[in-house]
């Protein structure tokens, strides 16, 4: 009697972890960020590109009125962003998304609030100047093989949950 008891449980766990991994990602959709990786976004979201190639996530096209901006690519680089960090931080530069928002003085500090994952990805606490309004904020830096993209939420309706759970999930290529 014992030895079924103690194989129910086992059998349970392992039924309870494959149930949570195959809803894992419920509510998520892969999306390519180029040279990069693979990162699951809200399913909700709408992906587009700007004229530079950059991504933006919003809740509809940048054209169409009443567009929602959360989460935007501020660049690619070759290398990580940790590697050219300072001890007191640095300024990125300005970043211009048509006629919608601005970003300006984005300041980037090593302090603050931050988690770096196993997949080499992490967000931070950052400021900046959100069409010249000061905004506390986050960046995600998903890190790939031999480049890196900085992504900045600049919509407060973004939760802690939803940002740990993009820079958790990434897949670098």
């Amino acid at each position: 009697m014992k030895k079924s008891g103690i194989f129910m449980i086992v059998i349970s766990i392992v039924f309870l972890f494959f149930v949570n991994e195959h809803y894992r990602y419920d509510g998520y959709k892969d999306v390519e960020i180029p040279n990069v990786g693979i990162a699951k976004i809200p399913e909700s979201w709408y992906c587009g590109k700007t004229e530079d190639g950059l991504l933006y996530f919003s809740n509809m096209p940048i054209e169409n009125e009443g567009c929602k901006v959360y989460f935007i690519q501020h660049s690619v680089q070759d290398y990580a962003l940790d590697k050219t960090q300072s001890e007191s931080g640095y300024f990125l530069d300005n970043y211009y998304l048509e006629d919608i928002l601005t970003m300006e003085k984005i300041f980037v500090s090593p302090y603050g609030n931050s988690n770096v994952y196993s997949n080499g990805s992490r967000y931070q606490s950052c400021t900046f100047y959100l069409n010249s309004i000061k905004v506390d904020s986050y960046y995600i830096n998903f890190v790939g093989k031999n480049t890196s993209s900085i992504f900045f939420i600049v919509d407060d309706s973004i939760d802690i949950k939803t940002m740990e759970d993009m820079t958790r999930w990434f897949k670098k290529y």
